[in-house]
């Protein structure tokens, strides 16, 4: 694609992007994400190849956890000036909305002829319609690949996949990586808002008061965000203001405004009567606060500031223009000392100094002295308006306390669950409102807690007082505590900027094994850290898993034996980073049966770990196993499996209910075409139907059989059951009919597994006869099924068995699926 379609969508009278013309590239590849609210919000994912950028649209966004294959779609090439852009799309154009830049930085590719260029290696590897490269960005660092989808119905649609290495982690949300200060957020929050609140009858009273918005003014530099304080003689520190930012402009009378561009008018008067008193004419940078009667920034005065007195100081930390020049293509340290000589410092407007190189003391002062916190600046940065850079960088003095979750607020927009938790804190004996939390959770957090929160709902307002919520709430019984972290309590004792850390495990009811059945486990191999919990809803820990599965050994081993086990390791619990891990570790193998296989995909040879007595159990959960994810064929027979397995996978609005009820239709069509059927619970959302093959038949032979026994169950169940594997294309609140994982290498969790899902439930096999719509997957646990073995035995033993006569059943399927056709 050329730079004609970009061109031929946009009126460049009409808005500010940069018009396409062709470019080059001499300081290397480089790419960019831009986070971009148009019709829906999305990411722009750009890379520069062959004198543009390479555009494709991520919906979710890109992740760097490798099980998320985000969703691409190709879209027209971008000039390479374009990575630069930030800001407003005007309605009426192409792809109106909010602009910011996400991420930037510099890629390389991981594959190619290393005679030729970079560029010229990404150009052979985007013609093959297959990219591999290396990322060194902010947010985004290590290995990717960006690869067409063949076969699919879009022919723009590609996949983004984040590869397995040291910066991959277990869990990834772009949202939650945003800036809390975001343009694009403030944009959709303006944007549901309007959608929300039907527009009133004039006030005039009220007209004077609502600042007014400027059309043309000066967006400021925005600093990112970094995880610890450090010195460095390159960097220069400043204190964080906990106020308002705010532009200063007196070239054309005084203006002081907002970084969105809304005027300061009430309350500001002081400050306008100081710019005054200027004797040069300039655009200044900084930062409006109000200071307490000790001397202490507060933000709740500065709120306030229209309703009482108080006494406003404007705080300039840059220089942005000086009598009729521009500078901000000079160093940060030159704009400092002229706007130091330039400014008239008076009692309300005063130069915000700083120090340099030696950031980690100052940190430490500004803790003891319980501010906000610190910006580190780069001493030779320019200054580039509207634009969030790695120069500046935000370091947050963050307290910390735990509290009760008091409620719930219902989900908006694309959050799922709850929108936000209402906290309370014991006071005297009494429970008093402290605001709510909104922020800190993935979407796995949100799922969790939201499950372990029905437990304890309640009609009833904990509060003597009902609060003002932000939203109608569910009540809860203040049982369940967390810890969070705030910027500071107000006078009211809510905390501001209240982020959730996580949940406090001694206020959390103990659901673990007995002691008594602990001290009858004798363990074969020392298990480290032995009280380290794994799921903390339940204070269960990693000798209770260990335990459990000694207990359970008689039934479990012999769906484990010869065969390879993908490793699924949670070496800190549920809660924690997990990662797959095939090869056996090198000092495993010296002790513990493996297996080697080659893999074609990766082009390498792997060392499986197999499974086959008590002592290798013990050892996989010691490594941080939770369940157990083994071959469907066994070692001497890999590419002939023991059994195939259905899918049955709800999409999230499905009730357990309905998949119990499709479940139920499994069994009636295995009844007609006359073989055996074992169905057992996934111990997450779904339930797995096995059927046993006695090793006859081929992984494509059991894969093309899944597929017909799922296309009968969904002309059965056209509403409720989709065979489209498609995540976009797949209807919503339909349950997928999953055949495709019968194939060489793939595994579901074995029966008796124990999963990394709250409560610690357990993937149970089940009688036919025992499916009911009432039940929930987390009828059973890591309590009870030791019981339920010890009562009804191995209700899977059959899926090891002889196995079925295809080609007998796929005739009778036939001649049912003519019957239903009449």
């Amino acid at each position: 694609m050329s730079l004609e379609e970009y061109n031929k969508k946009r009126n460049f009278k009409s808005t500010s992007e940069p018009e396409g013309k062709s470019e080059k590239s001499d300081k290397g590849l480089r790419f960019v994400v831009q986070r971009h609210a148009a019709t829906r919000l999305h990411y722009d994912f750009r890379i520069e190849i062959d004198g543009t950028l390479k555009s494709w649209a991520i919906p979710k966004g890109p992740s760097l956890n490798p099980e998320d294959k985000r969703l691409a779609i190709h879209v027209e090439d971008h000039p390479l000036s374009y990575r630069n852009f930030e800001g407003t799309i005007p309605e009426g154009n192409y792809g109106a909305g909010q602009v910011e830049i996400w991420d930037e930085g510099f890629y390389e590719p991981e594959e190619g002829d290393k005679s030729l260029s970079l560029d010229k290696q990404m150009q052979l590897q985007y013609t093959d319609q297959s990219l591999k490269f290396t990322l060194f960005g902010t947010k985004l660092k290590g290995s990717f690949s960006l690869v067409k989808m063949k076969g699919s119905k879009d022919k723009k649609a590609w996949l983004l996949i984040k590869h397995t290495d040291k910066f991959a982690l277990s869990e990834y949300d772009a949202e939650e990586q945003t800036e809390s200060d975001s343009a694009v957020s403030q944009y959709l929050a303006q944007k549901r808002k309007k959608k929300k609140i039907k527009p009133n009858k004039p006030n005039r009273e009220k007209s004077f008061s609502v600042n007014k918005q400027l059309n043309t003014y000066v967006q400021p530099m925005l600093a990112e965000t970094a995880k610890k304080p450090f010195s460095d003689p390159e960097w220069l520190f400043e204190i964080k203001w906990d106020g308002y930012r705010a532009i200063a402009d007196n070239r054309n009378g005084i203006q002081l405004y907002s970084r969105n561009g809304r005027l300061f008018t009430k309350g500001f008067a002081t400050i306008y009567e100081n710019l005054q008193l200027q004797k040069h004419r300039m655009i200044l940078d900084g930062e409006l606060v109000v200071f307490d009667e000790n001397d202490e920034v507060s933000f709740q005065a500065l709120q306030q500031i229209e309703r009482q007195h108080a006494e406003v100081v404007f705080q300039v930390f840059d220089l942005l223009w000086l009598n009729g020049h521009s500078t901000v293509e000079l160093s940060l340290i030159e704009r400092k000392e002229l706007l130091k000589e330039a400014l008239v410092e008076t009692d309300y407007i005063r130069y915000h100094d700083h120090i340099e190189e030696r950031g980690t003391d100052f940190f430490n002062l500004i803790v003891e002295k319980n501010l906000e916190g610190m910006i580190a600046k780069k001493k030779s940065s320019k200054y580039f308006s509207g634009k969030r850079s790695g120069n500046w960088l935000k370091v947050k003095n963050l307290q910390r306390e735990q509290v009760f979750i008091c409620g719930y607020t219902a989900p908006r927009g694309e959050r799922k669950y709850f929108g936000s938790l209402i906290i309370g804190e014991m006071v005297n004996q009494k429970l008093q409102f402290r605001g709510h939390v909104g922020t800190g959770f993935s979407d796995d957090t949100l799922k969790k807690l939201y499950h372990l929160m029905q437990e304890y709902t309640q009609t009833e307002c904990p509060f003597s007082t009902i609060p003002p919520t932000n939203d109608v709430p569910t009540w809860l019984r203040p049982k369940l505590k967390i810890e969070i972290k705030f910027t500071e309590q107000t006078n009211n004792g809510i905390y501001r900027h209240a982020v959730y850390v996580g949940l406090n495990q001694d206020t959390i009811e103990k659901n673990t094994i007995p002691p008594e059945v602990k001290n009858k486990v004798e363990m074969p191999y020392s298990i480290s850290n032995p009280e380290k919990v794994f799921w903390p809803e339940s204070n269960i820990t990693k000798f209770d898993l260990a335990a459990y599965y000694q207990q359970i050994q008689q039934f479990i081993l012999p769906h484990l034996a010869n065969r390879p086990q993908s490793m699924n390791r949670f070496p800190d619990g549920i809660n924690g980073i997990n990662f797959y891990q095939k090869n056996a570790p090198d000092f495993a193998s010296e002790q513990f049966p493996t297996v080697q296989v080659f893999s074609e995909h990766s082009n390498r040879t792997i060392d499986y770990l197999i499974c086959n007595d008590e002592t290798t159990l013990a050892f996989m959960n010691n490594l941080g196993c939770i369940d157990f994810n083994p071959w469907a064929s066994q070692a001497f027979h890999l590419d002939f499996p023991d059994y195939l397995f259905l899918d049955l996978d709800p999409a999230e609005n499905n009730s357990f209910a309905e998949v119990v009820y499709v479940t139920k239709t499994v069994k009636n069509v295995l009844d007609e075409v006359g073989i055996p059927g074992y169905c057992k619970t996934s111990g997450s959302t779904g339930m797995h139907i096995y059927i046993p093959l006695g090793r006859k038949y081929s992984f494509e032979q059991a894969r093309n059989f899944a597929h017909l026994l799922m296309l009968e169950i969904h002309y059965r169940l056209p509403e409720l059951t989709t065979v489209e594997r498609s995540l976009k294309d797949r209807p919503s609140n339909t349950i997928y009919l999953d055949y495709l994982q019968n194939r060489r290498g793939q595994t579901l969790a074995s029966v008796y597994s124990v999963r990394p899902k709250p409560l610690a439930p357990v993937s149970t096999p089940l009688h036919w006869d025992e499916l009911d719509e009432q039940m929930l997957p987390t009828d059973f646990t890591i309590k009870n099924v030791p019981d339920r073995l010890s009562n009804v035995g191995d209700l899977f033993k059959g899926v090891l068995g002889d196995g079925i006569e295809m080609l007998e059943a796929i005739e009778k399927l036939e001649s049912s699926a003519n019957a239903s056709e009449l």
